[in-house]
């Protein structure tokens, strides 16, 4: 049976262009940092059915041959599918409570309460945070306005986001006195440290009568836009790129600090990529004959985030058309208009 080992492997190249030369010897020579290139493996022109890998040319030292990276080499006989994946922004969750400005109701509470999930990172829907702000009204509510409940609210609910440090929600006041909506902030990302989960909640409103508690239905909750982790972001490249080089050059980075061999990363944090996925598999060299499942990731940026941004990506789809064939199954190219 066959086990994970060395010879299972997810690779990965990351790139901000697509480089110009054409053979392996000019690559290392002339291409700029962060240039990538599909070249045949053994450094000539390229051409239909020759093995092929990614090229990486890297800020190292040229004279200590660390200038560039390379991918394991790939037989176009043996890619088993080739997946692209176009760019798109996180998105992150965004709830509208309004209703305020229906008639004030005396004698009763207004309460808008999040419901903040994972709050300490155990990943269960049962561990969760709550998180109100509230309103009380007098028998008397002349003077008081649509706006004084939802400040007031508003003015609960940073209080306790206060005391948690600010950098979970966003609390938006429309100018109108009408509504509030309640975004979850961007999480950012440290490598191996912190993912940048986003945000998980739910939003609840209430206005309870004091004389008999039943909630009078005044305030609704819409839901405008749910999570999404989008594709291609350089927070889930950051990520990515961390556990594939812990598998490429040490999982046990960083333990001999602060005598540590430094890993090289290439992700750019203000960058946008799409992802080309080549999955493929080779035969191991063992007593027995075994299919190695292999695949690898190649994270192309885009220097403008529109259509003509994937010119690069087009590029990169044309190389590999050339050594695996223009009947191959390679994804057609995306807009650049």
């Amino acid at each position: 049976m066959s086990i994970f080992g060395t010879n299972q492997v997810e690779d990965l190249i990351i790139g901000n262009a697509i480089a110009t030369e054409t053979d392996v010897a000019t690559f290392i020579a002339t291409a700029t940092a962060k240039e990538i290139k599909a070249l045949a493996n053994d450094g000539g022109a390229a051409a239909e059915g020759k093995l092929f890998y990614l090229l990486q040319k890297t800020g190292g030292s040229a004279a200590k041959g660390l200038d560039y990276e390379f991918s394991q080499a790939i037989n176009p006989k043996q890619i088993e599918r080739i997946t692209l994946k176009e760019y798109a922004p996180e998105v992150r969750k965004a709830v509208t409570i309004a209703g305020f400005d229906t008639n004030v109701v005396a004698d009763a509470t207004y309460v808008v309460s999040i419901r903040l999930y994972n709050e300490s990172g155990s990943l269960s829907t049962e561990n969760f945070r709550i998180i109100s702000g509230y309103y009380t009204t007098g028998a008397d509510v002349t003077g008081v306005t649509a706006g004084d409940i939802r400040d007031g609210i508003v003015a609960g609910l940073n209080v306790e986001l206060n005391s948690r440090g600010m950098g979970e929600f966003i609390i938006s006041q429309a100018d109108a006195p009408t509504e509030l909506t309640i975004t979850g902030a961007y999480q950012d990302v440290v490598a191996g440290k912190i993912e940048g989960r986003q945000i998980e909640f739910d939003v609840t409103s209430k206005v309870l009568l004091e004389a008999s508690g039943s909630n009078q239905g005044m305030l609704t909750v819409t839901v405008d836009q749910y999570n999404h982790p989008g594709y291609g972001t350089s927070k889930l490249v950051v990520n990515k790129e961390w556990f594939i080089k812990g598998f490429k050059y040490s999982s046990y980075r960083e333990m001999a600090y602060p005598a540590n061999f430094d890993t090289p990363y290439y992700v750019d944090q203000a960058g946008k990529y799409n992802a080309v996925i080549i999955t493929y598999k080779s035969s191991r060299t063992s007593p027995t004959v075994e299919e190695q499942k292999k695949s690898l990731l190649i994270f192309a940026q885009k220097p403008t985030d529109d259509a003509a941004g994937n010119a690069g990506t087009n590029t990169l789809l044309a190389d590999l058309r050339v050594f695996i064939g223009s009947n191959a199954d390679v994804p057609a190219d995306l807009a650049v208009i």
